[in-house]
């Protein structure tokens, strides 16, 4: 029932919120990664990103629509595959980077912070 709920607050929100949460749960994906006894979190929160874009897909302007996909398959092939030892860095960074382009999207970061 936990699912529910997380979908049922996240619909109310407009879709830049939605790109926000989304982006916040890749940024846990960022840190716990890293964290060899947090594995199962990292893979609950995969899980939890595919589900946020496919309930957030129909608010976002269609323009991300493809980006949004990549990053569903991307969340769900890492799941499957994780935990792999010698790819938790990579993992780490790329969740990151997503995080960081999705706030972007939705016009959540700051000017000062994309020049950096």
């Amino acid at each position: 029932m936990e699912r529910q709920g997380l979908y049922e607050r996240f619909k109310t929100l407009v879709w830049q919120q939605q790109l926000g949460n989304l982006a916040s749960t890749l940024a846990s994906i960022s840190t716990q990664s890293m964290i060899q006894q947090q594995d199962k979190l990292t893979c609950h929160l995969l899980r939890e990103a595919a589900l946020m874009i496919e309930w957030c897909a129909k608010d976002v302007p269609v323009d991300f629509h493809l980006e949004l996909a990549a990053m569903q398959k991307e969340c769900l092939a890492w799941r499957k595959a994780f935990p792999i030892e010698t790819a938790r860095s990579l993992l780490s960074i790329h969740a990151r980077h997503q995080s960081e382009r999705l706030l972007q999207m939705a016009g959540l970061l700051s000017k000062e912070l994309e020049r950096i």
